[in-house]
């Protein structure tokens, strides 16, 4: 048994939706139907409705404010937003309080119908799942509401150097993989927004970019999208049974992705794709990912693969268990003369032991992932560091024990030095940012500032991030509209030229933005605070 209601201010909406419409063979015992919200509410008070499709410009409360109020007290109730508005924010809204479907006015009897009978069949399902046992359906909805939560936290610890990959710990987040599997990482960089969003706008957009590059670059190969500690997106592509991707097929799914987000997602997205390596060589390889997107200076909208260095032995076996992240805290406060002490300590117990060239092999990686993930972690390039860009130095490195100490010696007061140096030149590279902004409103953008300073749009964003706490794109409309209400009580420029003059074409847009960031419009403010005697 199942119950309608229909909600429109328009009566013929309604007469023509019940005519056109056969809801009793979809089968719908009842069809009720209201002009408004305050009558709908009336009806879910005093009927058990299964599905509602609701109308969004409505006089008094509005669709979206009706369904936020039906999650509230009748969250099982489907939802099918009928609307004659395409507007973004509607669209956004409606995903956000979880409706089934966003159709546009006019609609097509068939296809409303096709619609509904989608919206029945999730509706038959739910209720089939209802009647599991309500222990098993509480921990089942838990464990999958947290599954994808506790395997992002596995990958970002494994990255950050906190767990090394092992049978336990990949059982407890149940990964269809083992520490000998490989793996294939993709960092996906988000170029340029096209529109202005507030921050909670792009992570609602980020929530779909992420679903579409589960879809269309794992596809039916297991894997996940994550994102790392520093808020970058990686795909990793994970083997199974001996199955590995084909790196043409890859590539073209990176061009369709990339085409998908600049469609529908209103941003121009790169791809930097890796290539399989061993769960302990990841670090490195999305480091070097990392390298490619802040190197990519001028071709956004780009799928870039990663060049594959030689083979150099036998990089299957697990590296030795050493105190790598008591090294990165070392390193990164700068007690550089403990960290050498320890080094040598852990040299003395290798010479004794004889250590073979695995062993020399295993150290000289982990002080790599500590100098890359170090760099990664302060948003700097490894690039001019010693060691670490000639790929046939570690055959050189580990010859000898006395040869290894002589390159990480080397290796760490080079990057003690360079890290100082760089710390230094980021805080002037904010400023310097910054400045430019300022002395550019009318036309700056993120890419433009970007450009400015040599340095990619991704990447400059996430630095100017962590280092002041705000993205670069609220800065940028900060600085529009501290500069548009300087003009406003300071100047005799009519609105419609202050607008102009910070760089918004649309004085809608303008005011819609200004009212957002100040509490009031440009004219109300222009009326409270201007000292001038505007005539």
């Amino acid at each position: 048994m199942l119950k309608l209601l229909i909600v429109d201010d328009e009566i013929y909406v309604l007469r023509a939706m019940r005519k056109s419409i056969d809801f009793a063979a979809l089968g719908f015992d009842e069809v009720h139907q209201a002009m408004g919200a305050k009558e709908a509410m009336s009806i879910l008070q005093t009927q058990a409705i299964d599905l509602i499709i609701c109308d969004i410009e409505m006089p008094g409360m509005n669709g979206l404010d009706l369904i936020e109020w039906v999650n509230e007290h009748t969250p099982e109730v489907e939802t099918i937003f009928l609307t004659g508005h395409a507007e973004f924010a509607y669209a956004k809204r409606a995903v956000q309080l979880g409706s089934f479907e966003y159709l546009l006015k006019p609609v097509k009897p068939e296809e409303l119908t096709a619609t509904i009978q989608l919206a029945i069949d999730k509706i038959e399902k739910d209720r089939a799942a209802a009647g599991l046992l309500e222990t098993s359906k509480k921990y089942q909805t838990l464990w999958e509401l947290q599954k994808a939560v506790v395997v992002e936290r596995f990958w970002q610890n494994l990255l950050s150097g906190r767990i090394v990959p092992g049978e336990e710990n990949m059982r407890a987040v149940n990964l269809p993989i083992h520490p000998h599997s490989q793996i294939l990482p993709i960092l996906l960089s988000i170029e340029q927004w096209h529109k202005e969003f507030s921050l909670r706008d792009e992570d609602t957009l980020e929530y779909a970019i992420r679903n579409a590059a589960a879809e269309l670059l794992l596809g039916d190969y297991a894997g996940g999208i994550i994102k790392d500690e520093n808020g970058i997106l990686f795909a990793l592509v994970y083997e199974t049974s001996g199955r590995l991707p084909d790196p043409a097929a890859l590539a073209e799914a990176c061009r369709a992705f990339a085409d998908a987000c600049n469609r529908y997602f209103y941003c121009t997205v790169s791809c930097y794709i890796g290539h399989m390596v061993p769960i302990h060589s990841l670090t490195e390889v999305v480091h070097r990912l990392i390298e490619l997107e802040q190197e990519n200076l001028s071709s956004p909208l780009s799928v870039q693969q990663l060049r594959q260095p030689a083979l150099q032995g036998n990089r299957n076996k697990t590296p030795l268990s050493i105190p790598w992240s008591d090294w990165v805290v070392l390193f990164e406060s700068g007690n550089k003369a403990e960290l050498l002490k320890r080094l040598n300590q852990l040299f003395a117990e290798m010479q004794e032991a004889q250590a073979d060239t695995e062993s020399a092999s295993a150290l000289y990686h982990a002080l790599t992932y500590m100098m890359y993930h170090v760099a990664h972690k302060n948003g700097l390039s490894v690039k001019e560091w010693s060691g670490l860009r000639e790929r046939s130095g570690e055959l050189a490195a580990i010859r000898s024990i006395p040869q290894l100490k002589a390159w990480a010696e080397k290796l760490i007061d080079t990057g003690s030095r360079y890290l100082d140096n760089q710390r230094n030149e980021c805080s002037l590279i904010i400023e310097k940012t910054k400045m430019y902004i300022k002395a550019n409103l009318k036309d700056v953008t993120r890419e433009k500032a970007a450009n400015y300073i040599y340095l990619n749009s991704a990447y400059l964003s996430r630095i100017f991030k962590r280092e002041t706490g705000q993205s670069l794109i609220d800065f940028i409309i900060q600085a529009k509209m501290d500069r548009a209400k300087i003009l406003l009580t300071e100047s005799n420029l009519k609105i419609v030229d202050v607008c102009e003059e910070i760089g918004y074409e649309n004085y809608s847009h303008f005011g819609q933005a200004f009212k957002k960031k100040v509490g009031i419009s440009p004219l109300e403010y222009r009326k409270r605070f201007q000292s001038l005697d505007i005539t």
